[in-house]
């Protein structure tokens, strides 16, 4: 056996160790939340479970994985699918709507955009208080929507709410996060 046949296995074994990996990783493809792609162009799924001086720590495939930060080139996340609740500017202010009238904070909080949900949720958290308030103000209100204007990932609705004898009509506006679309805080009038 000549020196060049006899390291023909040595020289397969990285390729063979890559495709295992990688086959191990398929399974986990379908839940994986994110992608990371080595410097090398190797991928692993898998989610990151911790990261600390330079390594993350991946789960793929029921194994636990230590990648040095110095080694990956990219990672991907997937995002959830857009839920139809909020396919459209409509249906996000209904679905905000029927929240506060039930007192469903966590969907009031839900429906605004992800920048203000913090916001909202320190304001409004602390106690049922707010939300009991916004309950009682908008009991036996009327909302009708006037118009809709969209441009891009923007929108706005032209909503009138309808409260014994007094009417008002505001501009609220929509932002498209992930292709959902979510409330802005409403002006102060």
């Amino acid at each position: 056996m000549s020196n060049e046949n006899a390291s023909r296995p040595l020289r397969l074994a990285p390729c063979l160790l890559v495709l295992a990996l990688g086959l191990a990783g398929l399974p986990a493809l379908a839940h994986a939340d994110e992608i990371i792609e080595m410097l090398d162009k190797t991928k692993v799924s898998g989610e990151i479970v911790h990261y600390f001086d330079g390594v993350f720590t991946v789960k793929s495939g029921g194994n636990t994985l230590k990648l040095p930060r110095d080694k990956v080139k990219s990672i991907q996340y997937k995002l959830p699918a857009p839920r139809a609740e909020l396919s459209s500017p409509q249906k996000t202010f209904q679905r905000w709507q029927k929240a506060l009238e039930s007192g469903d904070l966590e969907t009031v909080i839900d429906s605004y955009a992800l920048m203000y949900q913090g916001m909202l949720a320190s304001q409004m958290g602390g106690s049922g208080d707010d939300v009991k308030k916004m309950k009682d103000e908008l009991k036996g209100a009327n909302f009708n929507v006037k118009g809709a204007t969209q441009k891009g990932e923007t929108a706005t609705l032209k909503v009138e709410m309808k409260k014994d004898d007094a009417s008002h009509t505001a501009d609220i506006g929509f932002v498209r996060e992930n292709g959902e679309w979510k409330m802005l805080p409403m002006p102060m009038q």
